[in-house]
C-alpha cells in the first residue's frame, strides 16, 4: 500500500516539500525568462509582485484578529521594501539577459554576503571555517564570471547585486522577527514590493497579451507556493537537514535552461557554480546549526 501524506513522517514530508519548493522556484525563474521575450523585466517584476499579493492575500487576511498586523519597526519595513524591490528588479533583469543556470549560481552568493554583513553590522562571531567557505565561494564567482578573460556581463553584476540585497533583507528579517509577527512581515513585504516595482514598470509599460498575463500570474503563484512550501518544510524538520536540498536549484535550473532555451553551460561555469553552491549550502547549514545551539543555551 502506498503511504499517504498523513502517514509520512515529518522529516520525509519536509524533504518532499523542500524539493517541491526548489522545483517551483526553478520553474518560476524559467517563466521569467520566457516572459522576458515579450515584456520588460521591470514590468514582469511588478506583475509577479501584484499577482503574488493577490495569491497570498487570503492567507494574510485569515482569522478574525488583525492586531498582529501592526508593525513596530515601520522604517525598517519600508527600507526592506525598497531593498527587496531593487533585488527583484535586478534579479529579473539578470534572468532575462544571461543563462538561467549561471544566474542561479551567482544568486547563491546571498549567504556569502550575509556572512560578511552579519559580522559588520550585527557583530556576529564568524568562525574560521565559515570565513574559509565564504572565500571559497567568492573564488567560485571569479571562476563563473572570469574577469579579465571575458567581459563581465551586466547580467552577472545584477545577479550579484540582487544576492547582496537579499542578504541585507535576511539581516533585517532577523531584527524585525524579534518584535513583529510573521504575518505583519509578509504583508508589508508584499505590499511594498507591489508599490515600488510599479514605479519603474510604468516607464516601460506595454499592454501584455493574455498569454503573458497567464505567464506572470503563474510566476506569482509558483514563487508564492515555493515560499509557503519552504516555510512549511522548515517547520517540520531542522533547517540543517533540509537546507542542503536547496542545492538542487542549480541542476534543476540548468536543466530548464537546456530544455527550454538550449543553454549549455561551459566547464568553467559548471565548476564555479558547484563551488558557489556547495559553499552557500555549507554556510547556511552551519548557520542553522548555530541558531539551534543559541536557542538551547
Amino acid at each position: 500500500m502506498p503511504r499517504t501524506p498523513s502517514t509520512l513522517s515529518p522529516a520525509v514530508l519536509a524533504i518532499i516539500l523542500m524539493i517541491g519548493a526548489v522545483v517551483l522556484f526553478a520553474a518560476g525563474h524559467g517563466l521569467v525568462r520566457f516572459a522576458s521575450t515579450e515584456l520588460h523585466p521591470f514590468q514582469i517584476s511588478f506583475l509577479r509582485s501584484f499577482f503574488g499579493l493577490v495569491f497570498v492575500l487570503p492567507l494574510i487576511m485569515k482569522g478574525p484578529d488583525y492586531s498582529d498586523l501592526r508593525v513596530k519597526l515601520p522604517k525598517m519595513h519600508l527600507i526592506r521594501g525598497i531593498t527587496s524591490s531593487v533585488a527583484t528588479l535586478a534579479w529579473f533583469t539578470a534572468v532575462a539577459t544571461m543563462p538561467l543556470g549561471e544566474a542561479v549560481a551567482l544568486n547563491f552568493t546571498a549567504p556569502l554576503f550575509a556572512t560578511i554583513l552579519a559580522a559588520i553590522f550585527l557583530h556576529e562571531v564568524v568562525r574560521a571555517r565559515r570565513w574559509a567557505a565564504t572565500l571559497v565561494g567568492f573564488a567560485g564567482v571569479l571562476i563563473v564570471i572570469r574577469p579579465g578573460v571575458e567581459t563581465v556581463q551586466l547580467g552577472a553584476l545584477l545577479a550579484l547585486g540582487s544576492a547582496m540585497m537579499i542578504s541585507v533583507n535576511v539581516l533585517m528579517i532577523r531584527v524585525m522577527a524579534q518584535v513583529d509577527s510573521a504575518r505583519a512581515i509578509v504583508t508589508s513585504f508584499n505590499l511594498f514590493l507591489t508599490i515600488f516595482t510599479l514605479i519603474p514598470a510604468i516607464f516601460v509599460w506595454e499592454s501584455p497579451s493574455l498569454t503573458m498575463i497567464g505567464v506572470t500570474f503563474g510566476i506569482g503563484a509558483l514563487t508564492t507556493l515555493a515560499h509557503l512550501a519552504l516555510t512549511k518544510s522548515m517547520r517540520l524538520a531542522e533547517a540543517s537537514a533540509v537546507i542542503p536540498l536547496d542545492f538542487l536549484r542549480l541542476p534543476v535550473s540548468a536543466l530548464i535552461g537546456f530544455i527550454w532555451f538550449m543553454e549549455i553551460p561551459d566547464t568553467w561555469t559548471i565548476v564555479g557554480a558547484l563551488i558557489i553552491g556547495l559553499s552557500a549550502v555549507y554556510i547556511a547549514r552551519n548557520e542553522a546549526i548555530a541558531g539551534k545551539v543559541r536557542k538551547t543555551t
